[in-house]
């Protein structure tokens, strides 16, 4: 399944060309008045459920709703289309919902099996490290079972939260725990790795402060692929692999954060 997303305008008009435009759309509106200027499609999906009525009426569509609006997805131009599917050109609901748009419906974007590949529609690295893992193949198993982990167990469904710190072992603890004797040691582990991260992030800021530019430069052209590459490596869940990957990337920042900091006491 593929997101239909909105393609960004490249246009941009230098200053200087700006009282010709404006003299032209002047000059064409003095000799054709009679063609007015096409209003933007409207989108029916936004239409219909910002409607505050569903406060009342349906409160879980108006959350719905209010929780994509100012979202980074809304931000990015991915619509209720984009995910759901369904006809956001159409004004009649059964038409409009014709597709199948909800959780239950096979055809939906957002029916449990398909959420994966929804969302790798644009996190495509992503959803390549998590075809790997024990998640993947437990939520295509042959029981399909509905809850199986998938990208909205662990980061929500529109308004996505990126896991931290603090809210990792919690997320974990949702499926691994002691009730389920499912590997109840795994939400520990994933939060001491995730600790690392918080050194990490400040190696990697006075990196960025402290070093000149052009090693900066240098050092961030070899460490961001390793960045990235662990953000796939994440959703393969493997803790060992993840922990090796981790230390890797700490150790590179603090050897060279020490680097800067034995120069910078030598120079003073």
């Amino acid at each position: 399944m593929r997101i239909r997303r909105p393609k960004p305008n490249s246009v941009a008009l230098a200053v200087w060309c700006l009282p010709i435009l404006a003299l032209a759309l002047a000059l064409v509106a003095i000799t054709r008045p009679e063609q007015a200027v096409a209003a933007p499609a409207k989108n029916s999906c936004e239409a219909c459920h910002s409607n505050p009525d569903f406060l009342v009426q349906n409160k879980q569509l108006f959350d719905y709703f209010q929780e994509w609006t100012g979202s980074v997805h809304e931000q990015e131009g991915v619509s209720c289309v984009d995910c759901h599917g369904g006809n956001a050109a159409a004004a009649d609901k059964a038409e409009a919902h014709a597709d199948g748009v909800g959780a239950s419906d096979p055809d939906s974007g957002v029916y449990y099996a398909n959420i994966p590949d929804v969302c790798g529609s644009c996190h495509a690295e992503i959803l390549a490290g998590f075809r790997k893992s024990h998640h993947f193949e437990h939520l295509r198993g042959k029981e399909r079972d509905p809850q199986g982990p998938s990208c909205v167990t662990c980061h929500g469904s529109i308004d996505s939260e990126v896991l931290n710190v603090n809210s990792v072992a919690a997320a974990c603890a949702r499926c691994h725990n002691d009730e389920r004797d499912n590997h109840p040691e795994h939400p520990e582990k994933a939060q001491a790795i995730l600790n690392r991260f918080l050194s990490i992030d400040r190696f990697y800021r006075y990196i960025g402060i402290r070093a000149e530019p052009d090693e900066a430069r240098a050092f961030f052209e070899r460490i961001d692929p390793k960045l990235r590459k662990l953000a796939v490596t994440w959703h393969g869940f493997d803790l060992e692999q993840i922990e090796a990957e981790t230390a890797e990337v700490f150790t590179l920042l603090e050897v060279k954060r020490d680097e800067i900091r034995a120069r910078r006491a030598e120079a003073e």
